[in-house]
């Protein structure tokens, strides 16, 4: 039927013993055949049924790696005939002096990074988890002071930033911290970075080697694992439970470096750790000399009534590192963040950061210490917090409503997300390709271990419009009626 047995070239790539999802390992499969040239401009692929039948994959697993391949450009659909490979990517011609390229470059934790989920497709819509409202921000205030420093009289920014970042932006989010947090530090503790995972990736690089071990949470944020086991560490993820991640001593091999936790308010579950539960994680650290990561990525929009002290403010050891964002708080494209680093290891912290990413961006780092000194990020922290608990009541609402006793939905009432929980018999899959019909951005919570039962799925809804949450969750609705429906007759 086919030029190209795609699908027994499939069975022989397919690994169903890898942890890979078979999404994931099907997408490479088909990509590399096209960059190899096995699968020439113009070829129609075999419908979605039948690769699905011959490959023994489901259907909605081709589908969705189908759309997104025609999505990138490597393929293209004629409707009411097929599905082909696209005539713009072709192989690239290798000169015959120059030998052939090996089918497989990429080293081990390469690979594995590049299979690894990834952001979603676009910057905002409903109901992606972690974006904040951009239309609220005062940008007018914003681009004026921002011009000021890109004027000539502050050509002097236009070099590399000393080291840890610019001095005046250091200090205001010291003084900013000593109010918002009551958290003490000295401006020399505190680095600048480039978001957090660069913050991460600056920590495994200085303070740990390959083959070392760390444990986070599970569920997690999808980056952090991949930037743990990029840079060769054996990652763990330790459960929950209703005081937080559960380790226990005998848990910890000689070998393990780094704890990382969110625990003022957990990602994506919600939950609040405890004080014993904490002053359990800061003396497991201080019996195996572990590095604690205290990642307070949303502190600013958290409504619970338990406020609890701060690793960092409670380690007696200096051993917590700790984790901020202005993505949340301002807006995400912004891509500043920064640690607080125990003063021992600032120094350290602070070559190392110079040394391995020449850091710049003066006139931005000038730019927000202006914005915070004078008042306009905690004016906007402040509007936002009361607009963001509003939309988290008004979403929480709505969802009960509609769904009843088929949703379980995570406790507290903060931040800019939920996690949810629904009776369906319908796959995240199944449900992410009708979502994106209806123009819905939705993602799974990331899991080490397969532990939840039911369709779960973290849904965001900071930047959605207050007056757009009740006709939002109506489409959430009608995906699970479409679907359901697809899988009655499908069945």
């Amino acid at each position: 039927m086919f030029e190209i047995p795609l699908a027994e070239l499939v069975l022989e790539k397919l690994d169903r013993n890898d942890k890979t999802p078979l999404q994931r390992q099907l997408y490479q499969i088909i990509h590399d055949f096209i960059n190899s040239g096995k699968l020439p401009p113009d070829r129609k692929l075999p419908s979605s049924r039948f690769l699905s039948k011959e490959a023994g994959i489901s259907r909605i697993t081709v589908s969705l790696v189908y759309e997104r391949l025609v999505t990138e450009g490597y393929l293209y659909s004629r409707e009411g005939s097929g599905t082909y490979v696209s005539k713009v990517v072709t192989p690239l011609k290798q000169a015959d002096s120059v030998p052939a390229m090996k089918p497989w470059v990429y080293s081990e934790r390469g690979a594995r990074l590049l299979l690894n989920e990834s952001s979603p497709p676009q910057p905002m819509g409903a109901f992606i988890p972690g974006i904040p409202d951009v239309s609220a921000f005062p940008f007018h205030i914003w681009r004026k002071i921002l011009a000021k420093y890109y004027s000539k009289k502050y050509i002097h920014l236009s070099g590399y930033a000393e080291s840890g970042g610019y001095m005046p932006l250091r200090k205001a989010i010291a003084s900013y911290l000593a109010v918002s947090r009551s958290l003490q530090c000295d401006p020399d503790q505190i680095i600048v970075t480039f978001g957090t995972l660069q913050s991460l990736d600056l920590c495994t690089r200085l303070l740990s080697d390959a083959g070392q071990e760390a444990y986070i949470e599970d569920p997690t944020y999808w980056a952090t694992a991949s930037v743990l086991e990029a840079a060769g560490l054996k990652v763990h993820g330790m459960p929950l439970d209703q005081e937080g991640m559960v380790l226990e001593d005998e848990m910890i091999s000689a070998n393990a470096k780094f704890l990382y936790v969110t625990p003022s308010h957990q990602y994506p579950t919600g939950t609040v750790m405890s004080m014993q539960r904490r002053e359990k994680m800061l003396a497991l650290a201080r019996k195996h000399q572990l590095w604690v990561i205290e990642d307070d990525y949303d502190c600013e929009f958290r409504n619970d009534e338990q406020h609890l002290p701060t690793l960092q403010s409670m380690d007696q050891d200096h051993q917590v590192i700790y984790f901020r964002t202005f993505s949340k708080s301002m807006f995400s494209g912004l891509r500043l963040s920064y640690m607080v680093v125990p003063p021992a290891l600032a120094p350290a912290m602070r070559r190392a950061i110079s040394n391995l990413y020449l850091p710049g961006m003066l006139q931005l780092q000038a730019a927000l210490a202006e914005f915070i000194d004078e008042g306009h990020f905690y004016r906007h922290i402040k509007q936002m917090r009361t607009v963001y608990q509003e939309r988290g009541e008004l979403f929480r609402h709505e969802l009960k409503r509609v769904f009843g006793r088929k949703i379980k939905i995570s406790e507290g009432n903060s931040g800019l997300h939920l996690m949810a929980t629904f009776d369906s018999l319908l796959s995240f899959e199944q449900f992410s390709l009708c979502a994106s019909r209806h123009g819905l951005i939705v993602r799974q919570p990331y899991y080490r271990k397969a532990t939840q039962n039911g369709l779960c799925m973290v849904l965001g809804y900071g930047g959605v419009p207050t007056g757009e949450i009740v006709q939002g969750v109506a489409r959430l609705q009608q995906v699970f009626i479409e679907g359901e429906r697809g899988l009655f007759f499908s069945g």
